[in-house]
C-alpha cells in the first residue's frame, strides 16, 4: 500500500536531496526507503543509479526532478535520432574528466560552454571548467542513457593514446616488457603520472586534473614541447607543435603558483627554492603507452617560467630508412658507421632531430658482439645493450672525463653528446685515430663548416683528414596534411632558380580538421650527409674553404641540404614556402 503524500513529506531533512524530491512526487515510501539504504552496493554506485535498479524512478524522472528543483533546462533528445551536437565541441574538455563525472559538453560559443549533466555533483565542475576552457559552464541536466549517448557519439573514435600511436608516419615499436624497467630508474629522477587515475576531489584534484590535461593535450597533438609563461597579469601556456608554437588554456594567476609546484614536485625538484634554475624527470604513462618528460624550470621577473620537453621513445625510428634518407644518403651514412674506425659528426640547431639520427645510428650498430658507450647530458632515451652514462659536472664528471674512462672500457662505439671544449674534441680525436668509431654532435650551420670550428678548437687538419668519416647536417621541415594538400602553381623564376621542372606537380597547404588549419601535420627530416673521401679528405689537410668543398661534394653527387629540401616539394611531402624556410641561406 502506498503511504500518503503528507507522510512522505516528513520524510527526515538528513535524506538526500533526490529522495526528498522523489518523496514529492509520491515515488517512495518508508519501506523503499529502508530497502534502498541496505541494498549491498550502496557504497559501490551513486544513490540515483540505485534508485534506478531499484525500479523506484527511471532516468528521465531523476534528470526531470533535478531541472525543476534548479530551474534549469532539461536536455531530452529522441531516442530514435543521433544526439543534436556537433562533433568538434568534444575537443573543448577531455574525455576522461567528462567520463569520469557523468557529463558532456553540448554547445561553445567562445565564452560559455553548455554542459549536460546527470547529478547536481557535477555542478560543482563549473570552476574546474572555467580552469580547463576559459569558458563558463551552463548546465543542463540530462538522464543517465542521454549521457552516455553523448559521450559514445563526442568521442567514439578513442582517446589520446590512439591518436599518438597512430599519428605518426614512421613504424612506433610496441611497448615491451623491459620497458618495466625504466619505470625505478624514472622514479629516482622524477614522478610516473598514471593518466588513466582519477585525481581526488577538492582544489588538489582540479590542479591535478588541470596538468594531467595539459599532458593530454600534449601527447594528442604530438607537441615536442611545452612552455608555461607568467606574466605580470596573466599567464600563458603553449604546446610546440610540428615546430610552431601554439597557445592553450591558460590557469587564472591565482592558480600558477601551485600548478608549477604540482609540477616541481612530480620532477622531484626543491618547490621552495624560486630563485634558481632547476632541471628535473617526469615519467606518464596511460595503458600501456609510456613517455618520459623533462623539465626545466627558470625565474623570470613575474615568477618561475617552467618547459617541459616531451621525450617519446616509441616515434623514434626502427631503422634508417625511416630517417628519410634518399639512396644515396642512405648508402654512404651506412658504409661510413661500420667503419673501423673514424669521426662522424652530426650538425644542426637545438630541436633538428640529431639525438633521434644518433640514436638511429646506434641501434643499427647494437649487436651482441659490438660494445656500445654514450656520454650525454642529459640521457634522453634508455636502450638495451648500450651503456649510456649521464655526465654530473658537480662531481667531475664531464664529457671529457667521461671519454678517458671509456677508453679503458674495450669500446667499439663511443657516442659523445656534444663537443663542446678543445679537450672533448682533442680527446675525440685520439679516440678516433686508436681504432674506434665516434659519433657526435657540433653546433653548425651546415656539414663541412664543422671542419672550421674543429680547427678554430685548435685541431690540426693533419687530424681531421686523418679521422672524419662523415660529416652530417639536418633540420626538420614540417609535412603537408595529406587529408587537405592542394596543388599549387610555381613561377618560371622559382621553378629556374630551385631546378625544378615547371612542369611538376607540387602541393600548398590547405587546412582542415585534422591538421587544426594549419595545412601541415607532423614533420620530416631532410640531410645533407658528406662521405669524407679521399679528395675532400685531400682539400681538408691542404685547407681549402668550405665554398670549395662544397662544390666537390656536389660534383660528386651529393646533396646540400637545400638540394634535399627541395626534392621534398617535388615528392610533395611539403610545399617550397616550408622548405625555403629553413634553408634559404645554404
Amino acid at each position: 500500500m502506498t503511504t500518503p503524500i503528507a507522510s512522505v513529506n516528513k520524510l527526515p531533512k538528513q535524506d538526500p536531496l533526490i529522495v526528498r524530491l522523489l518523496g514529492d512526487m509520491n515515488r517512495l515510501d518508508p519501506e523503499n526507503l529502508e530497502e534502498l539504504y541496505s541494498a549491498p552496493s550502496r557504497n559501490e554506485v551513486s544513490l540515483e543509479e540505485l534508485i534506478i535498479r531499484s525500479g523506484l524512478a527511471d532516468e528521465r524522472q531523476i534528470a526531470s526532478a533535478y531541472a525543476n528543483h534548479y530551474l534549469m533546462p532539461l536536455f531530452d533528445p529522441p531516442e530514435d535520432t543521433p544526439p543534436p551536437v556537433d562533433r568538434s565541441v568534444s575537443e573543448v574538455l577531455p574525455s576522461r574528466l567528462c567520463r569520469d563525472h557523468l557529463i558532456a559538453p553540448l554547445s561553445d560559443d567562445g565564452t560559455t560552454l553548455e554542459v549536460a549533466v546527470f547529478s547536481p555533483d557535477s555542478l560543482m565542475l563549473a570552476d574546474e571548467i572555467k580552469l580547463l576552457t576559459g569558458r563558463q559552464m551552463r548546465p543542463r541536466f540530462a538522464a543517465l542513457s542521454v549521457i552516455e549517448r553523448l559521450l559514445s557519439v563526442l568521442y567514439e573514435e578513442g582517446s589520446w593514446t590512439d591518436a599518438v600511436t597512430s599519428s605518426s608516419s614512421a613504424n612506433f615499436e610496441e611497448v615491451d616488457e623491459a620497458e618495466e624497467l625504466d619505470d625505478e630508474d624514472a622514479q629516482q629522477a622524477g614522478e610516473i603520472v598514471h593518466l588513466d587515475q582519477a585525481p581526488p576531489p577538492g582544489r588538489d584534484g582540479r590542479i591535478i586534473r588541470y596538468v594531467n590535461s595539459i599532458f593530454e593535450q600534449a601527447l594528442q597533438t604530438r607537441a615536442s614541447d611545452i612552455h608555461i609563461e607568467p606574466y605580470e597579469d596573466a599567464c600563458r601556456v603553449r604546446l610546440r607543435i610540428d615546430g610552431v608554437l601554439n597557445e592553450i588554456s591558460p590557469p587564472p594567476m591565482s592558480l600558477l603558483n601551485a600548478v608549477v609546484s604540482r609540477l616541481k614536485v612530480l620532477s622531484k625538484m626543491d618547490i621552495a627554492e624560486r630563485r634558481l634554475p632547476q632541471d628535473g624527470a617526469i615519467g606518464l604513462r596511460s595503458g600501456e603507452l609510456r613517455v618520459d618528460m623533462r623539465v626545466n624550470t627558470c625565474p623570470t621577473v613575474y615568477g618561475e617560467k617552467v618547459v617541459m620537453r616531451v621525450l617519446d621513445k616509441n616515434s623514434l625510428p626502427h631503422d634508417l630508412h625511416a630517417l628519410g634518407l634518399d639512396e644515396r644518403q642512405f648508402r654512404d651514412l651506412s658504409e661510413a658507421i661500420r667503419s673501423p674506425h673514424g669521426l662522424m659528426l652530426v650538425t644542426g640547431p637545438t630541436g633538428s632531430g640529431k639525438s633521434t639520427t644518433l640514436y638511429s645510428c646506434l641501434n643499427f650498430l647494437n649487436d651482441s658482439e659490438t660494445n656500445i658507450c654514450t656520454v650525454e647530458d642529459p640521457v634522453e632515451f634508455k636502450f638495451g645493450g648500450i651503456n649510456q652514462v649521464q655526465t654530473r659536472s658537480k662531481v667531475g664528471l664531464t664529457f671529457a672525463s667521461a671519454l678517458r674512462s671509456f677508453l679503458r672500457q674495450d669500446p667499439d662505439v663511443i657516442m659523445v653528446g656534444e663537443v663542446r671544449d678543445n679537450e672533448t674534441a682533442d680527446i675525440c680525436m685520439r679516440a678516433a685515430l686508436t681504432g674506434h668509431f665516434v659519433f657526435s654532435t657540433l653546433h653548425t650551420n651546415d656539414a663541412l663548416s664543422s671542419v672550421t670550428r674543429l680547427q678554430d678548437m685548435g685541431i690540426e687538419p693533419f687530424l681531421l683528414s686523418s679521422t672524419l668519416r662523415l660529416l652530417v647536417a639536418q633540420r626538420l621541415l614540417r609535412r603537408l596534411c595529406d587529408e587537405c594538400k592542394v596543388p599549387a602553381q610555381i613561377d618560371a623564376e622559382s621553378a629556374a632558380r630551385y631546378k625544378i621542372d615547371p612542369d611538376a606537380v607540387v602541393f600548398g597547404p590547405a587546412g582542415c580538421s585534422r591538421c587544426r588549419d594549419t595545412g601541415y601535420r607532423g614533420r620530416l627530416a631532410v640531410f645533407e650527409i658528406i662521405r669524407v673521401n679521399s679528395r675532400l679528405s685531400e682539400m681538408i689537410q691542404t685547407g681549402e674553404t668550405v665554398e670549395a668543398m662544397k662544390r666537390a661534394a656536389v660534383a660528386d653527387g651529393m646533396s646540400l641540404l637545400q638540394q634535399s629540401a627541395i626534392s621534398k616539394v617535388v615528392l610533395g611531402d611539403t610545399s617550397l614556402e616550408e622548405a625555403l624556410s629553413i634553408c634559404v641561406n645554404h
